[in-house]
């Protein structure tokens, strides 16, 4: 199969999207833009940041690249007849209204169109654009574009970043002495990658598909009952010094599908983990019990009364205690502590969410954990369960960069997995068959019903793949006085 890549008309049509999406503002609009009361912002970074436009920081080849990377060929399709048809008088009549080519089109013109793209009533036009304009504000706002933006203001600090206020990570050295200081040791974990240099047949108790929340917890306990345990995950182990904490960056490498997946409708983004560790590593803090209602309806309703029985319950405190989970001694950052007081004076019933940090009190690093943390606190599945599962008298091995293909199964028994793996060299991929009587699927609200659909898992009720809820999370952005 060919590789993705645009053609040139797509690519000139692509840049001049990039620079609708994040433009150049004229003279008067930088002034008036200065004018705006911005504490602690150097001006001259504003300036660069009004006067920059998405070509000048390499977005385009950026955005063609993550589609080549992360998406699949049917939405590659629709972006590329999408780039295709604005390149044409015909299409952009037809997607638009406009008898011209989009490249062609004044800046007025142009943000005329894809504001009637953004709103269209057809969702394939909506949808289409929406991955586009999402994939070029996160490749804009995302990357550090200070040592390649021309425009930017001097080399030390992005201006795209300095003139929202943004800081971006710390380097690793001062990293590094802050979790030596606080004597956070890193567990280094051994790949059987390194064994891997051709097909190759295992044999295991246990294997797990998934090394997050849920694979990581079983690992730990069938390696300390004894059994010889094989966790695969199919996206790649980061050490603590191979995370950089820049946004884009974490989404590219440690997100499923770069972080690109939506629901249909694009009215919904779906992230999820594609590394060792899984959700747990680029998940927020933030650790909130099952609710009781919850529990009694899959009790009662779907006759599973462990939900009620307090056997749950004394599952979730054991998870809970190995993860450090608490509220008590929580520190809130600025932006949490705004929003707290704001809620206490409107009344508004507010309470803290419960973390899973090993110091809650210790605050740094704390804004960057979605993009994995390099701090060593949040306490994950690689600093916890799967630590357990190594260090288990019959240790747990592990894969990365390993993708199931599917279940093994014969007369409604799982026999182990058919899977292709990395290898030693770090390019080649092999075939791989575990062979195991226990195979544990755990890989996702997203990825595990696709994995159990492709191994034609049976499924008299067809219920599989039918029942995924998503938790809605908005993002509220304000300029506002200190005090």
């Amino acid at each position: 199969m060919a590789a993705f890549a645009l053609s040139d008309g797509q690519r000139e049509t692509l840049r001049a999207l990039c620079d609708t999406v994040i433009s150049r503002l004229s003279e008067e609009e930088v002034a008036e833009t200065l004018r705006i009361p911005l504490a602690d912002v150097d001006p001259e970074h504003v300036k660069a940041f009004c006067k920059t436009r998405g070509s000048d920081l390499g977005v385009p080849e950026a955005v063609e690249a993550a589609l080549a990377t992360h998406l699949p060929a049917d939405i590659q399709r629709e972006l590329s007849i999408l780039l295709t048809a604005m390149g044409t008088r015909l299409g952009m009549l037809v997607l638009t209204g406009f008898a011209s080519s989009f490249a062609a089109l004044t800046p007025e013109q142009r943000e005329q169109a894809v504001t009637g793209l953004r709103t269209s009533a057809i969702s394939t036009k909506r949808k289409a654009f929406m991955s586009l304009k999402s994939l070029i504000a996160l490749k804009t706002m995302g990357l550090d574009w200070s040592k390649t933006n021309p425009l930017n203001h001097g080399k030390e600090a992005s201006s795209i970043w300095a003139a929202l206020g943004y800081e971006g990570p710390a380097p690793h050295a001062e990293i590094e002495a802050l979790t030596k200081a606080a004597g956070r040791e890193e567990f280094v974990y051994t790949m059987l990658n390194s064994t891997i240099s051709k097909d190759t047949t295992l044999t295991f108790d246990v294997v797990i598909v998934g090394s997050g929340c849920g694979g990581s917890v079983v690992a730990a306990q069938m390696a300390q009952a004894g059994k010889r345990v094989l966790v695969l995950d199919k996206g790649p182990y980061f050490k603590r010094r191979d995370m950089s904490s820049v946004e884009g960056e974490a989404f590219d490498k440690m997100y499923d599908r770069g972080g690109l997946i939506t629901s249909e409708d694009t009215g919904i983004s779906i992230l999820s983990g594609s590394c060792f560790g899984g959700g747990s590593t680029i998940n927020w803090a933030c650790s909130l019990r099952t609710q009781d209602h919850v529990k009694k309806e899959w009790a009662t309703e779907y006759g599973m009364p462990m939900f009620a029985d307090g056997t749950f319950d004394a599952a979730l405190d054991a998870v809970c205690s190995r993860l450090h989970v608490t509220i008590d001694g929580v520190v809130h950052n600025g932006s949490n502590s705004v929003l707290l007081k704001g809620c206490e004076k409107l009344g508004y019933e507010v309470d803290t969410a419960p973390q899973n940090l090993a110091d809650v009190s210790w605050w740094q690093g704390g804004g960057f954990v979605s993009c994995g943390d390099r701090y060593g606190n949040k306490q994950t599945a690689t600093e916890t369960w799967l630590k357990d599962a190594a260090l288990a008298q019959t240790p747990a091995q592990f894969a990365d960069r390993c993708e199931v293909e599917s279940v093994l199964h014969k007369g409604g028994v799982a026999q182990g997995v058919k899977a292709h793996i990395v290898g030693a060299d770090g390019v080649t991929k092999y075939s791989l068959v575990v062979n195991a009587p226990i195979v544990v699927v755990s890989c996702g609200s997203i990825q595990s019903p696709a994995l159990l659909l492709r191994s034609k898992i049976p499924d008299p009720h067809k219920q599989i793949g039918k029942n995924l809820r998503l938790h809605p999370v908005t993002g509220a952005t304000a300029v506002m006085p200190k005090d």
